[in-house]
């Protein structure tokens, strides 16, 4: 097969995963493709499927292509360097193809070229960004800072990460944001904090980063105190859209792809799960211009004498409420919020149950009990 037919059957491959992984006009998800897979590994990435499995089945797709020691030996090396989804089976270790973000690009981290990094913002511009948020079920949701939900109904324990962390077994990691790390090899960057460490792994997730050399142990303690430095550097606080999240990004407005890409839309608010909305009391507002200065989603501004939320653009981070010196801005529940699902495993079936449908979830599990890919 021709390079260009290799690559580009693997990018439709990796575009059937619950995230999308749409083509360009300009092609440069195949440069992206090209820089991370060899020939050889592209070819492997075909044989895997959505859900992991062991290196029997695996081998039996591409027996005449690659013997079982050699292809067990390209697995775990392309798992190493967080191309393919890797964990323990009780039958042997079980590999799976991995979605883009939050997965390979995120896997990259310490390995960057402003070359790649480049190429994966003009992708974020052209086509990723917009698959992203056109999902039905988000990756991520937003939660507010520590201490600003007026308690006006009972706060969901997945509302409050603070207490997520207090309430989990551990272990806890800390990691660099690969998305502050990208820019500044680009020369910008981040304007809005100078901490390495922003990004928070729990349980598994917290296991693999540090397995992977990553990221670094903390404490439970450690792991709140940089919640609460996150809300003093102004950074959006946001977990894996999961009841039982094994990652919590603290983000900002101009590193983020997530938020940077979602700022370009006219109303981002309609793209993000998010239990609150901020409002503004205008008879206790003293014009400080703080809250404008702390949204990372420009939904702050002033007009003729008045401060003003526009809830299409508002997230609920409370990034505006926990620093208001007059307490004129509070966080509201808005309407029709749901809960998000248990854990990761049931967020990526509900993601792909969305771009598929019943059928599809029918046909997936049909072909995996025959043996097959998807």
């Amino acid at each position: 097969m021709k390079d260009d037919d290799l690559y580009r059957d693997l990018q439709r491959h990796l575009d059937r995963m619950p995230v999308p992984f749409p083509a360009t006009s300009s092609g440069v998800e195949l440069r992206i493709l090209r820089h991370l897979f060899t020939p050889e590994e592209a070819g492997i990435a075909l044989c895997l499927s959505a859900i992991p499995e062991t290196l029997p089945v695996i081998h039996r797709r591409m027996r005449r292509e690659m013997g079982r020691d050699a292809l067990e030996a390209a697995l775990h090396r392309m798992a190493e360097r967080g191309l393919i989804l890797s964990f323990p089976g009780k039958r042997g270790a079980l590999f799976g193809k991995l979605v883009f973000v939050l997965g390979i690009y995120e896997n990259q981290l310490n390995r960057l070229t402003p070359e790649f990094e480049r190429d994966v913002r003009q992708y974020q511009d052209e086509a990723f960004g917009k698959a992203l948020h056109s999902l039905r079920t988000p990756q991520m949701r937003v939660v507010p800072v520590n201490r600003t939900i007026v308690p006006d109904r009972a706060v969901a324990r997945y509302d409050d990460v603070r207490e997520v962390v207090r309430g989990h077994e551990g272990p806890f990691a800390a990691m660099p944001c690969i998305c502050r790390q990208g820019k500044a090899l680009l020369g910008e960057p981040c304007a809005q904090s100078h901490t390495a460490e922003n990004c928070l792994t729990i349980g598994i997730g917290a296991k693999a980063v540090v397995g992977r050399g990553m990221g670094r142990f903390v404490t439970r303690d450690e792991m709140l105190a940089k919640l609460d430095l996150a809300d003093r550097e102004g950074l959006v606080l946001e977990p894996q859209n999961a009841q039982d999240p094994v990652f919590v990004c603290c983000c900002c407005g101009c590193c983020c792809g997530v938020l940077t890409t979602a700022k370009k839309l006219p109303r981002p608010a309609e793209f993000f799960q998010a239990t609150y909305r901020a409002e503004v009391d205008g008879g206790a507002c003293q014009e400080c211009g703080t809250c404008e200065a702390r949204c990372q989603m420009g939904a702050v501004t002033r007009h003729a004498g008045a401060t003003e939320v526009d809830d299409g653009r508002c997230i609920g981070c409370g990034l505006c409420v926990s620093t208001c010196p007059s307490g004129a801005m509070r966080l509201r529940a808005r309407d029709q919020v749901k809960a998000p699902p248990k854990d990761m495993a049931a967020l990526y079936a509900q993601m792909f149950r969305d771009r598929y449908g019943p059928w599809g979830m029918v046909s997936a599990m049909s072909r995996k009990a025959m043996g097959m890919k998807f």
